[in-house]
């Protein structure tokens, strides 16, 4: 930045920053200048796209039988939306517009298109929604400066309640000694009330488990919220494991017993990225009994839907467990109210990214807004994601782009749910 431009910067009208597809995004751009400054224009630019981008090093065989190594990119891009508007500009009678020295703001708005996935932000990859704020100035350097948002699409599980069965289910484990005598079996029962989940609310994970030998322990019994992440480039796919949150209890263990666990979802962006064609997202409950000697883990992994509208049942209905043991499975879920909100696009399924085909892009009529007026809690916060921060530079920008060395996290909605102790837990058995 140069010294007579002290201070240039965008500015958000919304605190956070955060926006769903469809809405008007409204700010203000900040100029302060220590002396006049005859430009050719001012424009601001935004850009929503995805890009994915990752090295390999590769081996290979060289003469006399050395061998070489060399690194190769991968990359692949899905733009979503482009604008360029003026804020000052030339006509023909003007060779350049005037800004005056001191402090000088800007207003700015622009819509979104409905049909847009929500903020995601990796080191292999991100979907992105940036504003550029551009001094055009003749015969120099431009000034830019940037900033970033994030947009939340809707995702209501309401309307994806065959994707939110509760979990129950029976692993076994025999165990054999080298001779191939069974010493005998690990039995276990796996209970979740529903695997659909928004930011803030707690997965109860009850685990009933029978060991029917003396001479091998239950060591530690754990679950995990896992992320799965794929990243399609043109010529091959990333798969990235990554554990956001875990619980354990590591005992005492006796023959038989039950065992239940907690853990709260973090803020996360929604599940499967709906209208992105090259990154895929998924999330799991893994749970795991570990037991002593060399005998391997009982394991097993649970597909979980992470939403931004929560599940909604009326009072009567709604599933529960007294001091977070379950009483059985459960034998139906309430079906979605005839107006509760949702949305009509199916989720996309896991096979690959041809078979992600959003429908074409633009600014497309809205469904009906998802909101939580017909349910008993507060309406959301908008924290930080828990994955970290990343800078938003591009690969084609200078490195004199204020404001794009800056760590950007988006926001993801987090509801104020009370803890599992305080909740009434009654599952229908049959």
């Amino acid at each position: 930045m140069s010294s007579s431009l002290r201070n240039f910067r965008l500015d958000f009208e919304r605190q956070g920053a955060t926006y769903f597809p469809g809405e008007i995004v409204r700010g203000k751009i900040i100029l302060e200048t220590t002396k006049d400054k005859n430009v050719r224009g001012l424009y601001f630019s935004v850009r929503g796209f995805a890009s994915v981008h990752w090295t390999e090093r590769r081996s290979s065989g060289g003469r006399a039988g050395r061998s070489s190594s060399h690194r190769r990119s991968y990359t692949n891009t899905q733009e979503y939306f482009k604008l360029k508007i003026n804020v000052l500009s030339t006509n023909e009678a003007e060779s350049s517009v005037h800004i005056p020295a001191g402090y000088t703001q800007y207003c700015y708005e622009f819509q979104l298109p409905y049909n847009i996935p929500s903020s995601f932000e990796h080191e292999y990859g991100h979907v992105r929604y940036t504003v550029k704020a551009v001094i055009d100035r003749p015969w120099k350097f431009d000034h830019e400066c940037k900033a970033a948002f994030t947009v939340v699409s809707i995702l209501d599980l309401n309307g994806r309640r065959e994707k939110c069965q509760p979990i129950y289910d029976e692993l076994e484990k025999t165990f054999c000694c080298c001779c191939c005598t069974m010493k005998g079996s690990l039995d276990a029962f796996v209970k979740v009330p529903t695997s659909g989940y928004v930011p803030g609310q707690t997965i109860v994970t009850s685990l009933e488990y029978n060991n029917s030998t003396s001479s091998i322990r239950i060591t530690k019994i754990n679950a995990k919220l896992q992320r799965e992440i794929k990243f399609h480039a043109t010529s091959k796919t990333k798969t990235v494991f990554s554990n956001f949150m875990s619980t354990k209890y590591s005992g005492p263990f006796e023959s038989k017993g039950e065992t239940v666990l907690d853990i709260k979802v973090p803020p996360i962006p929604p599940s499967n990225l709906f209208h992105c064609k090259i990154i895929d997202l998924n999330y799991k409950l893994k749970v795991a009994i570990h037991v002593s000697g060399l005998y391997c883990k009982l394991e097993k992994s649970y597909p979980l839907l992470i939403g931004s509208v929560p599940l909604y049942w009326e009072p009567y209905e709604q599933p529960n467990v007294v001091s977070g043991v379950f009483k059985g499975p459960a034998t139906s879920i309430p079906v979605a109210l005839s107006d509760a909100p949702h949305m009509s696009e199916d989720i996309p399924s896991d096979s690959g990214p041809s078979s992600r085909q959003p429908p074409p892009l633009g600014f497309i009529l809205p469904y009906p807004a998802a909101t939580t007026a017909n349910m008993d809690i507060p309406p959301p916060s908008y924290e930080e994601c828990v994955s970290g921060a990343q800078h938003i530079r591009d690969h084609d920008e200078s490195d004199y782009v204020h404001g794009a060395d800056s760590p950007f996290v988006p926001r993801y909605p987090v509801f104020n749910y009370p803890a599992p102790s305080m909740l009434v837990i009654n599952f229908f058995t049959t």
